[in-house]
């Protein structure tokens, strides 16, 4: 009987000695997959309480709701807790287009922060340890769009999850978990780069026209040959949120109507 106790004894010491050291590990950096995108959460691991309970959230700070091919955007990743009681602070972000493939790259200047492993997710490197207090921000943390943007990447949407952590270094019990994304879109640009009017195709890049109404995010950019112009026969609707540029030294002639509706 004793035998038997002790080697229950020593298992026991062997499973809280493994589990304290991957709650080690998970503190120096976050395994990837653990942001939502495919349903996984930090709390498979950190089991103690529900995702999102807490009083707290996270969010995210300076990712624009439209985006532009190429453009780089710095931004932070912001935790919150219900109680100034947190001493230990964890995240991991990924951006996913509409087919459900990672989009786009992430850096840091942040000491505290780089991409996980192999993956193209960016998640804390030694998790932050605080005095007790109620929130915490990532800064430094920057995403770049890509720079030739396919069909499935109109729509970005990042997903992000948060550890808000009350014991030291190595101990997962108690912890709280946050997770939430944010959606943004590509900004549009419609360029007329040939000679004549505005509804033949074939005078856009992309023979891609802007529709008559046009309100969406976006931009209309003229740019015709030196010794061209763009003839704008027909009537376009141009809303508040559209930015209509006429390069330098370019022409445009209106024979139909340009409607510009502000709200």
């Amino acid at each position: 009987m004793k035998q038997y106790f002790k080697t229950f004894t020593v298992i026991a010491t062997l499973l809280t000695l493994l589990s304290s050291f991957s709650a080690l590990m998970r503190s120096a950096q976050p395994p990837a997959g653990k942001t939502g995108a495919t349903g996984s959460y930090c709390t498979d691991c950190h089991t103690n309480n529900p995702l999102n309970t807490g009083g707290g959230n996270v969010t995210v700070s300076g990712l624009p709701q439209i985006y532009t091919a190429g453009a780089s955007y710095n931004f932070s990743v912001i935790i919150t807790h219900g109680v100034a009681d947190r001493k230990r602070w964890g995240f991991e972000i990924t951006a996913i287009n509409g087919s459900g493939g990672v989009v786009g790259t992430f850096s840091s200047t942040n000491p505290n922060a780089a991409l996980i492993g192999t993956s193209k997710e960016l998640g804390h490197l030694n998790a932050v340890l605080t005095a007790p207090q109620q929130s915490f921000t990532y800064d430094n943390l920057t995403w770049t769009a890509p720079i030739n943007p396919g069909v499935a990447d109109g729509t970005v949407t990042f997903y992000f999850s948060s550890n808000a952590a009350n014991g030291p270094q190595g101990v997962a019990t108690g912890d709280f978990i946050y997770a939430s994304t944010k959606v943004i879109t590509l900004a549009v640009i419609y360029t007329f780069t040939g000679n004549g009017n505005w509804d033949n195709p074939a005078n856009w890049s992309n023979n891609a026209i802007p529709p008559a109404v046009l309100d969406a995010a976006s931009t209309i950019v003229i740019d015709p040959p030196a010794d061209g112009e763009c003839v704008l026969n027909v009537v376009q609707h141009v809303g508040s949120k559209v930015n209509f540029k006429i390069n330098d030294g370019k022409k445009l002639r209106i024979l139909g109507d340009l409607i510009i509706n502000n709200p």
